[in-house]
């Protein structure tokens, strides 16, 4: 149930993330923040999707609740290839060759990790020390990345889809401790509220952060691909998750999750690829709209 509901999420964050970048992009380059503002506000496929959004965060929430983070995770990074493909369709074209055959090792390798995964077991209330030594690691390991990203400008776009990759990891943790301490009655009684709040504002001001420090495209490949990798090392150390089954099963395990973050690593890296050779060739006309993971944000 659990794994149902975080891929139903990804498929409404990858519809957020094609409809509000639709609305947003038509506006044209270089308007105003309060024309811009004005545009977005104005367009339906915007306010659809904020909507979708919202409920891509409840289900996301939903099923870290009723799952674990090393199963729930690696399956809301998917939403990465589901905004590519809504955004081909919103401008009435196919997706290219490439994201779908991506598309298609991403779902292999999510079939094989779903099917080799057994419980995890673990413990139903965090461990608050856990968190706390894993949450400081993370804030230095961001304010490493920031800072590095300032003295080595060419790597910025690695370095930051790093730091938020840490963030967003993070936050997933937070999401699933403040819905634990929900479930207690312990909601604002207890640290996870808190550190969820904090976590998210940061996430969205890095996220700012990144926007115009570098492309999206440059960022989010590492982003997709950290942010998993940190959910799960929150999960084994704040909620005592441990794959179960043979030997066998657990090699199949890592090498779907394996295939899974390689597939969204390539996605992302189309859109760069992609981008660069419209931009060499010209081709695209001044104003016209980007794809979410093809331009500039």
């Amino acid at each position: 149930m659990a794994a149902a509901i975080a891929l139903a999420s990804a498929v409404a964050a990858g519809w957020s993330t094609a409809l509000m970048h639709y609305g947003a992009s038509s506006a044209g380059h270089g308007v105003g923040a309060a024309e811009l503002a004005r545009h977005v506000l104005s367009e339906w496929r915007w306010r659809l999707g904020v909507v979708a959004s919202l409920v891509g965060l409840a289900l996301h929430a939903t099923a870290l609740h009723l799952g674990s983070l090393t199963i729930v995770q690696p399956l809301a990074v998917t939403a990465l290839f589901f905004s590519m493909v809504f955004r081909d369709l919103l401008d009435h074209r196919p997706p290219p060759p490439r994201t779908v055959a991506w598309g298609a090792i991403t779902a292999v390798g999510l079939g094989l990790f779903l099917t080799a995964a057994g419980p995890t077991g673990g413990d139903d209330a965090p461990d608050g020390r856990a968190a706390a030594w894993l949450t400081g690691l993370g804030v230095l390991g961001v304010l490493v990345a920031l800072r590095a990203s300032g003295r080595f400008p060419r790597h910025a776009g690695l370095l930051l889809g790093t730091a938020g990759g840490i963030v967003f990891g993070l936050m997933a943790g937070a999401i699933k401790s403040t819905t634990s301490a929900w479930s207690t009655g312990d909601l604002f009684t207890s640290w996870p509220l808190y550190v969820m709040v904090c976590v998210g504002l940061s996430g969205f001001l890095l996220n700012q952060h990144i926007y115009n420090r570098t492309r999206v495209t440059e960022s989010l490949p590492m982003l997709n691909l950290v942010n998993p990798l940190v959910a799960l090392t929150f999960g084994i150390a704040v909620f005592a998750e441990r794959p179960s089954g043979s030997p066998l099963s657990l090699a199949l395990e890592c090498v779907g999750l394996g295939v899974v973050l390689m597939g969204i690593f390539v996605l992302g890296r189309i859109g760069v690829d992609e981008s660069e050779g419209s931009a060499a060739g010209g081709s695209r006309a001044p104003g016209a709209p980007s794809h979410p993971a093809r331009g500039p944000r």
